[in-house]
């Protein structure tokens, strides 16, 4: 009998595992991938993450990893003109860190703090009687707790009839490419007449590229970046769709939605991570404290003031050319993107 059951081991499940497991819960971690792998994801690391680092340990062990330390955030319009604003600097500074070594990182802490972690399991049912029966391809487990932390996707949310109805949508490429000389530390936000594009030195001599758009323009997006970075046609590309969907409960007695599986953000704000981690704190506390509530309550209030400016990011995103002439118009636009990014990065 385990006290938690927590499928998915990104940062939203290795998270709640990791303090879980500190409160010295019974912890048990499945994930049908095996570690470390890629991740289709941005990389960055919003400087509002180092508190839940710190918390979980592991903030010293994330900065000596190879990264990419940013300075500045650089918004381009579909006309090709650049907006910059700075970001913040010091050991609080907003880094880019490829997610197969921030996961391997997360995961490995879990596993030191007592949770038990499988790779390789993938989830085929879930059934609720007194409590959790969890059945994968090599096990059957029982639980007190069940947490869903297997993203935007969650098999878990499907298996307990609380998926929503799969909308169109856009499209999430994603890849690492040879950094361009004299990229700098900065990362780009590129809007396109097929999308967006997400760019930012993740270390080790490599850049992180993201595009985004809907299925239609995903070939024509696709030979923008190969033409940019001189990428070749036969490259392969991590994928995931669709990149927004609606947000679910995000717990109910004995369940708990971390991350993405409970509410997916616009990816250009570039806070998904945060979310994740933090999402994942915040069940575990009321995991112990017993209070399925505590976490609603505090799940509402972690993205009440914030939601506003993914609201801003998806209307801008979806209307490029839009928000290239509006940006033309307006007064004082450096000050403008400064203000947004202070809010998005803010401790």
């Amino acid at each position: 009998m385990w006290d938690v059951a927590i499928v998915g081991s990104g940062p939203a499940g290795a998270s709640c595992a990791a303090f879980c497991a500190l409160a010295g819960w019974r912890t048990l971690v499945l994930d049908r991938a095996r570690f470390p792998r890629e991740k289709v994801c941005g990389d960055c690391l919003n400087p509002t993450c180092w508190p839940v680092l710190d918390r979980l340990g592991v903030s010293a062990e994330v900065r000596a990893a190879p990264n990419g330390r940013l300075s500045t955030v650089e918004f381009i319009g579909v006309d090709g003109r650049a907006v910059s604003a700075p970001l913040p600097s010091g050991e609080r500074a907003e880094i880019a860190i490829r997610r197969s070594l921030l996961d391997h990182i997360l995961l490995r802490r879990a596993r030191s703090l007592g949770a038990e972690v499988r790779e390789g399991e993938t989830l085929l049912s879930v059934s609720r009687g007194e409590h959790w029966q969890i059945a994968t391809e090599q096990s059957v487990e029982t639980a007190r707790i069940l947490v869903a932390a297997d993203g935007r996707n969650s098999t878990v949310a499907r298996l307990c009839n609380l998926m929503p109805r799969r909308g169109r949508d856009r499209v999430a490429l994603q890849t690492h490419v040879p950094l361009p000389r004299n990229f700098g530390d900065r990362v780009v936000l590129q809007l396109l007449p097929e999308g967006y594009s997400g760019q930012a030195p993740v270390g080790d001599g490599l850049l992180n590229l993201c595009l985004v758009s809907r299925p239609r323009d995903l070939p024509a997006i696709k030979c923008w970046a190969e033409r940019q970075f001189a990428i070749p046609t036969d490259h392969v590309w991590r994928t995931i769709a669709p990149l927004a969907r609606a947000a679910l409960p995000a717990s109910q007695p004995g369940l708990f939605l971390v991350g993405d599986a409970a509410r997916v953000v616009e990816p250009f704000t570039g806070e998904g991570i945060y979310y994740a981690l933090r999402s994942g704190e915040l069940a575990a506390a009321a995991i112990c404290a017993k209070d399925h509530r505590r976490y609603t309550a505090a799940h509402r209030r972690l993205y009440a003031g914030r939601l506003w400016v993914n609201l801003l990011a998806r209307s801008a995103v979806l209307h490029p050319r839009l928000t290239t002439n509006l940006l033309r118009c307006l007064p004082n636009e450096k000050q403008m993107l400064g203000l947004l990014t202070t809010k998005v990065v803010r401790l």
